[in-house]
Formats: structure tokens, sequence, C-alpha cells
């Protein structure tokens, strides 16, 4: 067996593997939007389906590493934007969350807008948010 063939082997091996552990993570989701049943191979029951996110206008960016409080802001802003036109973006990576200039986390950046910093936001406070911004920022500047 020469030099090529070991490499297709090994190469044709690894590409089984990885269509074989994508295909293992799919999963069927409810869309918490238009409550469509679809296949998806993202994590969490709140994953919105391809159909409502194109049309989804605002997004909602929950800024951080996880924990306790992350969890609890991602939820509280999940639940708060139901039935809106707003998508909810959970943002993990440092990078990004360090060119918003947010010191703590969690945080919520609404339409690019950092809301808050280091707590987790209250019902109330996060429909004000939604409600200010589909007013276009009108008394939130």
């Amino acid at each position: 067996m020469d030099k090529e063939e070991g490499c297709s082997c090994f190469n044709a091996a690894l590409v089984d593997y990885a269509l074989k552990k994508k295909k293992s993570s799919l999963h069927d989701a409810t869309c918490p939007v238009c409550y469509k049943t679809f296949t998806t191979n993202r994590e969490g029951d709140k994953v919105v389906c391809s159909d409502c996110r194109k049309g989804l206008k605002h997004k909602v960016e929950v800024l951080g590493i996880g924990g306790k409080k992350y969890n609890d802001t991602l939820n509280a802003i999940v639940q708060a934007v139901l039935g809106t036109e707003f998508r909810v973006i959970p943002v993990n990576d440092v990078e990004t969350i360090m060119t918003y200039g947010v010191a703590v986390t969690p945080a919520v950046v609404v339409d690019g807008k950092v809301m808050c910093e280091g707590k987790v936001p209250e019902y109330d406070e996060i429909c004000d948010w939604i409600g200010k911004r589909i007013g276009k920022w009108s008394d939130a500047k």
C-alpha cells in the first residue's frame, strides 16, 4: 500500500466519522415563535427556526461566558421577547464581548446598544428596552 492510498483511507474514515457525528447530533426542536417542528443540530430548547430567524428585525445579544447569572439573563431575555420581532443571540466569545466595552458580564445589548451589565435584568426592564427599541430609542438616548 503506497502513501496516497493510506492517506485517502484515513481521510475517508475522518469524513465518515464526521458525518456520523453530525447525524447523531441532529434532533427535532419546536420553534418558540411559530411552533413549527424542525430538525437542528443546535442545542437548547429556545432555538428559533430559520424562517422566523430571517423575519426577525431586531436582535438582543446576551454577553457572557456562562454561569448562573448568564443563564438566568439568557432565560429572562428569551421569555421577554417571545412573539416579538427580536432574535436572541448568545455571545460567548471574549473578543466580541470586549468590542462592546463591557467590564462585567452578563451584559445585554439591544441592536448594538449596551443596556445592562453585571446583573440579571428584571422582566419589566427588558420589556421597557424592547418598547423603546420599537419606538426607535425615542427617549432612551
